[in-house]
């Protein structure tokens, strides 16, 4: 599993590196797995009125336009500076995005450019989620 956290951690930090950031500054990467094993990376992309895509909603875009719907399995997020010890969680939309194509004990890790800072369950990101089984 350590094996798959770095590919994790690699692939959120390269998008990381390609983000569109220009009002900001603000640098986000994420890596997205899903059950069947793939990995998608996305980063944030703004424009000039601040209608930005985050990372996590960049990734996702990215693996239901090459594979379809996927279960996602684990997210990694890479924002903030090397040694402030931010933790930047996905935004409420994101949350609701990654509800969508998760489960509730899908891991999320929060991390830095030196590793990750912090891992949780969606559940506990957001407890009480709606998701799609509420229609039924």
């Amino acid at each position: 599993m350590l094996e798959i956290r770095d590919a994790l951690f690699k692939m959120a930090c390269a998008a990381r590196e390609k983000s569109y950031s220009p009002y900001s500054g603000f640098k986000v990467g994420a890596a997205i797995l899903t059950e069947s094993g793939q990995i998608f990376p996305g980063t944030n992309i703004e424009e000039a009125t601040y209608k930005s895509i985050c990372a996590e909603a960049s990734a996702i875009a990215c693996m239901v336009s090459q594979s379809g719907r996927e279960i996602i399995k684990e997210v990694l997020v890479v924002a903030g500076e090397e040694g402030d010890g931010s933790l930047v969680t996905p935004c409420g939309h994101c949350r609701q995005y990654l509800r969508e194509h998760a489960g509730s004990e899908m891991i999320i890790h929060i991390a830095g450019p030196e590793g990750i800072r912090k891992s949780l369950t969606l559940s506990e990101l957001l407890p009480y989620s709606f998701g799609p089984e509420d229609f039924r």
